[in-house]
């Protein structure tokens, strides 16, 4: 057994009992389940029984090349669009997609850190004219609006989607249209933008993906407790990330059934924990929180793996509806299975879209 398949088996193990268990120790039993992302990061540094994660995602983007090429419809040619793509594993992401052929538009509220983000990838590929800056503000839905209405616009068939960005674990506050800021941006503004977008990736020529990351803090919740997103008293930093997570989950899997029959496939994943700006609300002094993500966390190529694979590679053509995390199957919340949750968050969105669509108009 790999290390990577050491620690998805603890952490599914871990999650499975916690899950089954009173609220203080679910809550409590989080920590060591985390602590086998802090293990993975520490020990992967020294692991050379297995290809590194640099050398893996070369490999799937040469694989998704070879393959594409052999179906009758190569890479290039094919659209992709990665939410949070100028920075991090989302930039990281984007820049393997971009080296498998795909024309990727990165997703990005900040207009100056998504054009020199688009600048830095020319330069680190030497693929000018491959990577292109839209913004998109996911905690707006304005924003959202006039994002998909500029793709409708000015582009034609949607291959692939990667739902990346998020914010984690922030001091309280509310998107542009009132939601709670986590909630909003990491699970309605996506809902928004894929339920936008989804005749364009239906017509994708020989299939599209959809991959939403999501996270093992999902299981900081056993099940969604609407009233941390509704009640301003009863919000908390960590367990509203979590909560948000787990959204994400119920969301790409509720999505698949729909999907089923189509050409459009949705999977979700856990990326790890990585060494990115999501990390800049965790409190401490600056040089400790610093000297712990070099020591204890993933590297952002590392993050990546997961994402990159969900996204490209060959095999996982055609599956729908599955967990994966560090470039393997996975085991998720048991509440990612329920199809009544799943319909219970999708009626909740759809209903609270509305409320605002419906103030403005």
């Amino acid at each position: 057994m790999g290390l990577a398949s050491l620690i998805n088996w603890y952490q599914a193990r871990l999650g499975r009992f916690t899950l089954g268990s009173g609220a203080l120790v679910q809550y409590c039993g989080f920590i060591p389940i985390w602590m086998g992302d802090f293990a993975f990061g520490v020990l992967n540094k020294f692991d050379v029984s297995t290809p590194s994660a640099a050398s893996r995602i070369d490999r799937i983007i040469l694989q998704s090349r070879e393959q594409a090429t052999a179906s009758g419809v190569p890479n290039e040619g094919k659209l992709a669009i990665v939410t949070g793509a100028n920075s991090g594993i989302g930039f990281e992401t984007a820049k393997a997609i971009g080296r498998a052929g795909y024309t990727t538009i990165l997703a990005c509220r900040n207009v100056q850190l998504g054009t020199e983000a688009v600048e830095l990838l020319e330069r680190q590929t030497g693929l000018v004219g491959r990577f292109k800056f839209m913004q998109l503000d996911l905690a707006s839905l304005d924003s959202v609006d006039r994002f998909v209405s500029a793709v409708r616009a000015r582009e034609g068939p949607i291959d692939l989607l990667v739902n990346n960005a998020g914010v984690m674990a922030c001091p309280q506050s509310k998107t542009a249209d009132g939601i709670e800021l986590q909630f909003g941006t990491n699970h309605v503004g996506h809902f928004v933008l894929t339920m936008g977008l989804l005749d364009q990736l239906k017509q994708a020529q020989g299939g599209a993906r959809i991959v939403v990351v999501s996270s093992l803090a999902a299981l900081l919740q056993r099940k969604i407790d609407y009233g941390f997103i509704e009640k301003e008293s009863r919000y908390r930093e960590w367990q509203n990330y979590g909560l948000v997570k787990l959204a994400n989950l119920l969301f790409a899997n509720a999505l698949a059934r729909r999907l089923e029959g189509t050409n459009v496939t949705v999977n979700s994943l856990h990326p790890g924990t990585v060494a990115t700006n999501l990390m800049r609300h965790v409190g401490g002094p600056a040089w400790l929180i610093a000297a712990g993500q070099k020591a204890l966390l993933d590297s952002v190529v590392t993050g990546s793996l997961t994402s990159v694979y969900v996204a490209l590679a060959p095999e996982l053509a055609g599956e729908s509806g599955q967990f994966f995390s560090r470039g393997l199957h996975a085991e998720m919340h048991s509440d990612g299975y329920s199809v009544e949750a799943q319909d219970e968050l999708w009626d909740y969105t759809e209903n609270l879209v509305a409320s605002i669509r419906a103030s403005k108009a």
